[in-house]
């Protein structure tokens, strides 16, 4: 049943989320969790239901995303049939970067309408969730849905724009449809995924470019709740959307729990990456290490409590690192002193260095910067 179902990733699309983090890459290609990045996810949750053709919609600092993805080989993706499309901005000489989803879908249309799946599943690259797309798929059929969205109940992301939040009725149909900013509420709300069939995308996506609109919730869904047959398909389990910095560090710092662990990294529906041989992470004689995650190719010498460190992480003797998340290849100098902090890829801390931010509000540094 899932080789009926093409996979649509959106990697740009809440890029302004988290600009500490962005500049230099795209949303979907940011490093989460000691060896994964956020595309990973919404790639692994569409190949563990069998899907083998996936289009990645990229716009703008997709160089390390096309680096990590390669020909798709960690996921199964590189094959003569389907496979994995990555799927540029500019679809003609006339048009230009896209706005939001509609503009998005518009950019790839030649690519929906080449496609003969009967279903597409859209991904937004900001979730980090594992669920069971094949189950959402079964339950779309059955129950004659126009669309199904994937939602959880909790509390509001603070700062995604256009996160639908749901009156769920009765067989979990959608009944009302609300876009509420910063409300710091719980609701049952979008993770951002959806099944729909792919004439009927194709449809609504066309009407609403016709008149210039570019939000596929606002523009399409919102003012349809009542004429297009909407249901909702909840997870349960751990799912995060991903809207600022702030909860960017939250969401990895809950990795250090280790039931959260288990319930995203379930050992039937694995999360693939792409994959590098290292040695193992190496300690030294003084080192002491307390709950935290790493990656291989570390060298730890210092202190490391409460953080999450990823590969080649070196921590020089006489640092102390608490509650930090430290990213590839960056070096801690010896006699450094980190608390609260977040350093992106290669940042290099000089020794006796001290950084001191708050647990609601972490010091972030960015790529190759020297402190």
């Amino acid at each position: 049943m899932t080789n009926e179902l093409l996979g649509i990733l959106f990697t740009n699309v809440h890029d302004d989320l988290i600009h500490e983090l962005t500049t230099r890459r795209s949303m979907a290609s940011i490093p989460f969790g000691a060896r994964y990045r956020l595309i990973d996810f919404s790639l692994s949750n569409l190949v563990n239901a069998g899907v083998s053709k996936v289009g990645v919609i990229t716009k703008a600092n997709y160089q390390s995303l096309m680096d990590h993805l390669g020909s798709g080989k960690p996921w199964d993706l590189d094959r003569k049939n389907g496979g994995l499309y990555i799927l540029p901005p500019y679809n003609t000489s006339e048009a230009g970067v896209y706005e939001g989803h509609v503009d998005a879908l518009v950019g790839i249309m030649q690519f929906l309408k080449r496609s003969h799946e009967t279903y597409v599943a859209l991904c937004d690259a900001d979730v980090i969730c594992n669920i069971d797309l094949k189950a959402m798929l079964e339950a779309h059929i059955e129950k004659a849905a126009d669309c199904t969205v994937a939602y959880k109940h909790g509390i509001l992301p603070r700062n995604h724009r256009d996160l639908m939040s749901f009156t769920i009725g009765e067989n979990e149909r959608i009944q009302d449809i609300r876009l509420e900013g910063n409300c710091q509420c719980e609701r049952d709300f979008s993770l951002d995924i959806m099944i729909l069939e792919r004439e009927k995308l194709i449809d609504l996506v066309e009407s609403a470019a016709a008149y210039g609109r570019t939000s596929f919730a606002r523009d399409i869904l919102l003012p349809r709740v009542d004429s297009l047959r909407i249901f909702g398909w909840k997870v349960a389990t751990f799912a995060e959307v991903i809207d600022s910095a702030e909860h960017y560090v939250e969401a990895n710092m809950k990795l250090l729990d280790q039931s959260v662990r288990r319930e995203l990294f379930t050992p039937d529906r694995p999360i693939y990456t792409k994959t590098r041989d290292n040695m193992p992470t190496k300690y030294g004689v003084d080192a002491k290490v307390r709950n935290a995650l790493i990656a291989d190719g570390c060298i730890i010498e210092g202190t490391v409590e409460n953080c999450i460190l990823f590969r080649e992480v070196i921590v020089k003797k006489g640092a102390v690192l608490k509650n930090c998340i430290v990213m590839q290849g960056s070096t801690i100098g010896e006699d450094a002193f980190l608390h609260y902090a977040a350093l992106d890829k290669n940042v290099v801390v000089s020794p006796k260095a001290k950084l001191q931010g708050t647990a609601k509000c972490n010091i972030i540094i960015q790529k190759d910067a020297v402190i």
